[in-house]
């Protein structure tokens, strides 16, 4: 380093030949343009399956509320009563009776 720094090599731009050789910048230009075109890449791969992942994200949400709202209305009471119509089974007119068991335990 001493010998970098003596001050006649400073004159005789021997210092700056040295310090700022031009096979080590394309060297360290070419290690860093690799590593962002490699980084670029990841992100952008990174970001493509993001997307997709919400769109699939998307069709699951419909696909859940639309699945929802036919059990609710295969469940509804009027929707019953007509699939029991079928097999011969009708609403009673009385109301439904309530029998509580006492336990002997």
């Amino acid at each position: 380093m001493s010998k970098q720094l003596n001050i006649d090599n400073v004159k005789r731009n021997d210092f700056f030949k040295d310090v700022f050789d031009i096979r080590s910048f394309i060297i360290l230009f070419a290690v860093f343009s690799l590593v962002s075109i490699w980084s670029a890449n990841m992100v952008y791969n990174n970001t493509r399956k993001i997307t997709s992942l919400n769109k699939e994200v998307q069709n699951l949400k419909a696909e859940y509320v639309s699945t929802k709202t036919i059990l609710m209305t295969k469940s509804k009471r009027s929707y019953l009563l007509k699939k029991a119509e079928f097999f011969g089974l009708y609403e009673s007119k009385n109301p439904l009776k309530i029998i509580y068991l006492e336990n002997e335990y």
